[in-house]
């Protein structure tokens, strides 16, 4: 999936939550940040430090995968 703005993010990262049965509180233990913090990054909201994204996406057993776009 291609991700183009931080509410897509946040929409996969809930998405992933909720099919892994996994409660915001669980998540955000998981990951080292406030369940108040997921709950806005979910929402596309949240200005972070790329660490605690990717905090969050190895919490929920999610890869960046990064690919060079010509144009």
């Amino acid at each position: 999936m291609r991700v183009h703005t931080a509410r897509e993010l946040g929409g996969l990262v809930r998405d992933r939550r909720e099919r892994l049965g996994m409660t915001q509180q669980e998540v955000a233990k998981r990951a080292m940040v406030t369940r108040e913090w997921l709950g806005r990054f979910e929402n596309g909201k949240a200005t972070v430090p790329l660490a605690r994204v990717l905090d969050v996406l190895t919490a929920l057993g999610l890869v960046l995968d990064v690919e060079e776009i010509d144009g």
